[in-house]
Parts: C-alpha cells; sequence; structure tokens
C-alpha cells in the first residue's frame, strides 16, 4: 500500500499483498454496511462484492483513494459489480 502526500491511500493489485488488503478493505466496508450494496441497498454477498469508490477514482486512477475511513468517518463502500459500473464516476455521498 503507498500512502500519497495528500493522505490517500493506494493498494497495488499487481501484487499479492496489495489485491488481499484491498479485498480485505472491501470485507470491512461490506460488514459495515451490514451486507448490503451501498448504492441500490440490496443483499451482497462477499462474493460479488466491489470495491465503490465514493468520489470516483478521476483521471485514469490518478485521484484514488482506497480508504474506508477518512477523517474518522466512513468512506468508499462495497457494491454490486453492475451498480458499481452504472454509478460510473459521478460521485455519491453514500455515508452521510
Amino acid at each position: 500500500m503507498k500512502v500519497m502526500q495528500d493522505g490517500r491511500e493506494i493498494c497495488n493489485q499487481y501484487t499479492s499483498t496489495g489485491r488481499k488488503e484491498y479485498t480485505k478493505r472491501t470485507i470491512a466496508m461490506l460488514v459495515r454496511q451490514r451486507g448490503l450494496c451501498c448504492l441500490c441497498g440490496l443483499y451482497l454477498s462477499p462474493d460479488e462484492a466491489t470495491f465503490e469508490h465514493q468520489d470516483g477514482r478521476g483521471m485514469n486512477g490518478s485521484h484514488r483513494d482506497d480508504r474506508i475511513e477518512k477523517d474518522g468517518k466512513p468512506y468508499n463502500g462495497a457494491a454490486h459489480g453492475r451498480c458499481n459500473v452504472e454509478k460510473g464516476s459521478k460521485r455519491i455521498n453514500y455515508n452521510s
């Protein structure tokens, strides 16, 4: 995991350690959301959960932030793959 100067965290998915951390964070968000998709609110199994970036990833990932908590508050979420694709790069504050 790389921590940027502005505090963003990026899990390197090109390494097994980075992929494991990314998966661990996705599952932690799913537990926090009580097993529900952060976008549609329906049941979400761990097998179909994807990491959903609340503020998008921006410019080919250059603004990506893989934190699940920011300033002591929930950040990002776990979502169905189809919900995640449908949302695209729109910013949605589902953690408010």
